[in-house]
């Protein structure tokens, strides 16, 4: 087929026996295709009013099924006493489980083993939505005993409430839905209705059949191919073609969906199941009048495919035939049309092959002759214009440019010149050779302004544009008239950046040179010189600017590298060079992520300036990084631009810092601790009675210790994050147990103060995952600067769950935080201006609790209202527990 196909692409005669080929089988097609059509359009039909009837035949038998079910349901319901069966209201009554499996054992038998019914559970439930009996058919044999389930819980389903509870819906106290029984994967259909003792309602009966079954009947009735159940997103749920393991083959798509949520009552689509074609209509699936789902029933294309294939393959054999007899016809003809045009293919297969100088030798006065020499003349044209776009290409400074265009235009205008008006300095000057004649190179002294309508009006025509100098006055100021003695001028406009950067410019002596058969190749020259100029143009720009960037970026102290998208290194200035030892970065392509960097922390936040910069270490140095991306006009990220900021004599002051911060703090403890003990023991009178004034004084003593030991603890814990020496062990930590672990030894304080503690955690609020001793730390700062900055009134400790999250709140009663305030809250050694509490704190307190919240993945914040008090607020992570509940089999527990 393609040595064929390659046959009739070589040669124009059987090009042009194609058309008689393609007219005659098109008209004969036609015919054959619109019968084609009809007899498709009429299976096609046939086969949709098929599916519409058995579509309304499976929604008759679904109603069907549910009204037998409500009618035996009825009949159960109002059932009276049967000898020593009791009435049915009687036994739902009782509320004894023996009393109903005796009244309903005779329906459960005679429903199992009648056609209409034919269902696979009965439930049955008392006034409370207590479960009474829940059998389960386990054999196709009616006469076999039901399986008892017990566990099963219906009390939370909606229509049991509304059973229970004497409601009806639209004025119907009966129901009917899909329901899922778990273990079972399946969904059921079930029917319920209340059982009343009078006007009571004493309980209520349900009965349910499995979708399969109810699927396998339903196709019975509709005589449908495939039958299946859908829930409201259009996922299969239930079906007589495929296992359930295969169910998602029959999804529904999105645009089966869509148009039936759009209004429409059905909608047909053909699927591929089992390399068969079958054509389903989807439905909207109305059970009690609601929408549960969607259902389809299906019948197979087979027989549809086996008579279109048949039309088909008659019709191809009578075009077949057809077209063979135009073929030998059209050769016959095309042969004494196309013997002309060898002549013309050689010669152009030559000049395709190179051999630009190749001329066709055809003389005929025809159609053909014309086309040869049109032919000649525009291979001429091509020749001309690769050589001069070849030398053009080599050319990559302007003078060069100027040069190669001025050979090419005199080759077919012998007189012509070639200069160029481009941008310098603000203004545009002449640009000429330097063996031009006197009166051509007096044109460098003339400056053009770059505001000059002239120059805006040539870039809007975006092309050539011939003039003649003393017709036209806005040339004045060019001088090309006066002084170069032009009279006929070709102007192309230089447009840089969307603005004018100058003109190119053929000159001649002789008014209207520029006219006739040489006007097509001049304009193609200058636009091929245009272009090249352009990039001459900004080549030469680039250049400077590249001279002058590199020069600034020399001069900068910091390291600067510039990368590219990948984050391989472009550009290196002398620092950085230095810096990181990448003297030969010009020679040697590398990215940035193999500069061998090791990430270290300096100046944390706590004693830091706030912020958070990266810095890494390179051998002896420790180096500031900061970055930021190269973004191109359409916003897209080119590369980046990395800065390295050497502060190896900073880090070295700061670790000092640290090391003596942390070495003093634990000088202190020891004799903030022997006073404390001494002070403790004198007031409980170890050395004798104490007067109130002396008791007074202690006091005061082991008040201000307890401070001083509250800021060396503060200090110490500053250090220890600092130094990143704090050992952090997650685990799940009960958040009512926490809390009152915290609150305990502060209650005295309290007490002391007149507050009043409020705790309201409840005790099933679920774990977090934090370490125990931040987390006692959290919880003590909080609660210990709300005692602090409380006078009256009391605090409250509340937490419940947030989503993944424990949130836990302390409220106080103070004096509240203006709002101008907030921003520095969290920030080292602030504390609130104009607050007059005698316990203020270090300032640390607020920061070393945020610190210690983000190490356990959570967030801290603040709510405050000036004289209603503040809340300071955390939320941590639920320490989640994976758990998988597994019904016995031994029991065969089920939960609805």
């Amino acid at each position: 087929m393609h040595r064929i196909v390659s046959v009739f692409r070589s040669q124009i005669r059987y090009k042009i026996i194609f058309p008689y080929l393609a007219l005659t089988l098109v008209v004969m097609m036609a015919g054959a295709a619109i019968a084609v059509g009809l007899v498709a359009a009429s299976w096609e039909e046939r086969l949709q009013n098929q599916l519409a009837q058995v579509a309304r035949n499976t929604t008759d038998a679904l109603v069907r099924r549910e009204r037998n079910h409500l009618e035996f349901l009825r009949q159960v319901a109002f059932a009276p006493a049967n000898g020593d069966i009791p009435a049915m209201a009687a036994a739902f009554a009782s509320g004894q489980s023996d009393q109903v499996i005796r009244a309903l054992d005779p329906y459960y038998r005679f429903g199992v083993g009648s056609a209409n019914l034919d269902f696979d559970r009965m439930i049955a439930f008392d006034r409370n939505g207590k479960l009474l009996l829940d059998w389960q058919r386990v054999s196709e044999d009616p006469s076999a005993p039901p399986a008892r389930i017990t566990g099963t819980d219906v009390s939370n389903l909606d229509f049991v409430r509304l059973i229970i509870s004497g409601s009806t819906v639209d004025g119907n106290d009966k129901f009917s839905n899909l329901i899922y029984f778990a273990p079972d994967v399946q969904p059921y259909f079930y029917t319920a209705v209340p059982v009343r003792n009078g006007e009571q309602v004493v309980g209520g009966v349900l009965i349910a059949i499995k979708t399969d079954r109810l699927l396998a009947s339903l196709e019975k009735s509709s005589q449908a191919a495939v039958t299946t159940f859908y829930d409201l997103s259009g996922k299969a749920i239930s079906t007589t073609l495929l296992p359930r393991t295969d169910l998602s083959l029959l999804d529904m798509s999105p645009q089966a969906v869509q148009s039936l949520l759009n209004g429409q009552a059905q909608s047909i689509f053909t699927v591929e199941l089992r390399q068969r074609g079958y054509q389903l209509a989807y439905s909207p699936l109305v059970i009690a009048n609601l929408q549960v789902g969607y259902f389809s029933v299906g019948l197979s294309r087979d027989f549809q495919v086996q008579q279109l294939s048949l039309s088909r393959n008659v019709v191809v054999v009578i075009a077949m035939v057809l077209a063979a007899g135009s073929v030998i016809l059209g050769y016959q003809i095309a042969r004494r049309i196309t013997r002309p045009l060898s002549d013309l293919v050689t010669t152009a297969e030559a000049v395709t092959g190179g051999d630009l100088e190749a001329r066709t030798t055809v003389m005929s006065v025809d159609e053909f002759g014309r086309l040869a020499v049109a032919f000649n003349q525009m291979t001429e044209h091509l020749a001309r214009l690769y050589r001069t776009s070849r030398d053009l290409n080599k050319a990559i400074e302007i003078a060069p440019v100027l040069k190669v265009t001025e050979g090419a235009v005199r080759s077919l205008l012998p007189d012509a010149d070639v200069l160029a008006l481009l941008a310098e300095d603000g203004t545009l000057r002449y640009r000429v050779d330097d063996d031009s004649p006197d009166t051509i190179r007096s044109l460098r002294h003339v400056r053009i302004p770059a505001s000059d309508p002239l120059l805006r009006e040539l870039a809007a025509e975006q092309g050539a544009v011939i003039l003649n100098p003393d017709d036209e006055p806005r040339l004045a100021p060019f001088a090309l008239g006066q002084v170069a003695g032009y009279q006929s001028v070709l102007l192309t406009s230089l447009v840089v950046q969307d603005e004018p950067a100058g003109l190119l410019i053929f000159g001649h002596r002789q008014p209207s040179a520029f006219t006739g058969g040489v006007l097509p190749s001049l304009t193609a020259i200058a636009n091929m010189a245009t272009s090249v100029l352009y990039n001459a143009v900004l080549f030469d720009r680039v250049q400077g600017e590249a001279s002058r960037r590199r020069a600034i970026l020399e001069s900068i102290a910091d390291g600067v590298i510039v990368l590219d998208s990948q984050r391989n290194v472009m550009l290196v200035n002398h620092a950085a060079e230095h810096m990181l030892d990448m003297h030969d970065w010009h020679l040697v392509r590398r990215s940035f992520d193999e500069i061998p960097l090791k990430r270290v922390d300096v100046g944390r936040e706590v004693f830091g300036d706030g912020e958070r910069p990266e810095h890494f270490e390179l051998r002896d140095r420790v180096l500031r990084l900061s970055s930021a991306p190269v973004i191109a006009e359409e916003g897209q990220q080119i590369g980046e631009v990395v800065v390295l900021h050497d502060i190896s004599a900073e880090a070295a002051v700061d670790q000092a810092k640290t090391d003596f911060i942390a070495t003093i703090s634990h000088e202190l403890r020891s004799p903030l601790t022997v006073i404390y003990g001494y002070t403790d023991l004198l007031l409980r009178g170890m050395a004798g009675e104490l007067s109130a004034d002396q008791r007074e004084l202690l006091e005061s003593v082991r008040n201000r210790v307890e401070l001083m030991n509250s800021i060396v603890k503060n200090v110490i814990m500053v250090a220890s994050i600092e130094a990143n020496t704090l050992d952090t062990e997650f685990a799940a930590q009960d958040v009512w147990t926490a809390v009152d672990t915290v609150i305990m030894p502060m209650r005295k304080a309290f007490e002391k103060k007149g507050l009043a503690v409020t705790v309201s955690v409840p005790r099933d609020l679920p774990p977090v995952y934090a370490d125990r001793e931040q987390f006692h730390i959290i919880l003590g700062q909080l609660i210990d600067n709300a005692r602090r900055y409380t006078q009256s009134g009391g605090v409250t400790v509340s937490a419940f769950r947030q989503g993944d999250m424990v949130r836990i709140d302390v409220a106080d009663t103070g004096p509240g935080i203006p709002a101008d305030q907030f921003n520095r809250l969290f920030t080292r050694f602030y504390r609130i201006e104009g607050n007059s509490s005698p316990e203020r704190g270090s300032g640390l307190g607020l920061v070393i609790t945020r610190q210690l919240v983000e190490r356990q993945g959570g967030q801290v914040w603040a709510h405050s209202e000036v004289g209603r008090g503040s809340t300071f607020s955390i939320s941590l992570p639920i320490a989640h527990e994976q758990t998988n509940a597994v019904a016995s089999p031994d029991k065969a527990n089920a939960t609805a």
